[in-house]
């Protein structure tokens, strides 16, 4: 029988975050639709807010409360530099890393796991010196960014990994943010309640920022 196409799907997301032995946690809903890359993240607690954000690389943020939008752009926003672009476009084995601007450098095998390095080329990717993947299994299990310095800056460790539809994906992902050569934000996602197609809510996926919600400058957001 053939496997149906993942045309969109939806996950409930609980992050945990640790910094300097704070801790917050963050419950949303994330809905991904593959024909145009849209991914819409609800927020729903401790506060509510909408993301959205597209393969153009246009991000907005809609706080509920406040009826006020933040927008952006850029490709480090992009929805296809995200978790559900890389496998459900088939691009695990650049992890969307040349959507990004990078090429393969260098690749080695060890213990059964493949190491990919990738160097920037694009002019948006100056402050990284390499990127890293590993494989396990044909499945990437790791990913991180070096600085100038060749220190990482950016750390990501894929486990947990669960059948959607034709492909596996990671349903748990733990973050490491390097915000100094002894500090480190850490990050922790874990997905659960997996819908795909019919079975999603497309209320979200469709919807619409009020026409009349007060647009926010990033820098002015602090004082909201």
């Amino acid at each position: 029988m053939q496997q149906q196409k993942l045309d969109k799907l939806s996950l409930e997301l609980i992050s945990k975050t640790l910094y300097q032995g704070k801790s917050v946690s963050l419950k949303s809903e994330v809905y991904y639709k593959s024909v145009d890359a849209t991914m819409v993240t609800h927020f729903t607690s401790p506060v509510e807010k909408m993301v959205i954000t597209n393969g153009n690389g246009e991000y907005k943020e809609y706080d509920v409360k406040n009826n006020t939008v933040t927008l952006m752009q850029g490709i480090d926003l992009s929805s296809k530099s995200s978790l559900f672009y890389s496998f459900l476009s088939g691009s695990t084995s650049d992890m969307g890393l040349k959507e990004l601007g990078y090429k393969l450098s260098n690749t080695k095998i060890e213990q059964k796991m493949v190491i990919t390095t990738w160097v920037p080329i694009g002019e948006n990717t100056v402050k990284t010196k390499k990127a890293e993947i590993v494989h396990e299994n044909y499945l990437p299990i790791y990913l991180a960014f070096y600085d100038l310095n060749d220190k990482p800056m950016h750390k990501s460790f894929y486990s947990n990994f669960q059948q959607v539809g034709s492909i596996k994906m990671p349903f748990t992902i733990t973050e490491f943010e390097y915000v100094s050569a002894t500090d480190s934000i850490i990050t922790k996602r874990t997905y659960s309640n997996l819908k795909t197609n019919a079975l999603v809510d497309e209320k979200y996926l469709s919807f619409k920022i009020p026409v009349d919600a007060k647009v926010i400058r990033p820098a002015e957001q602090n004082n909201i």
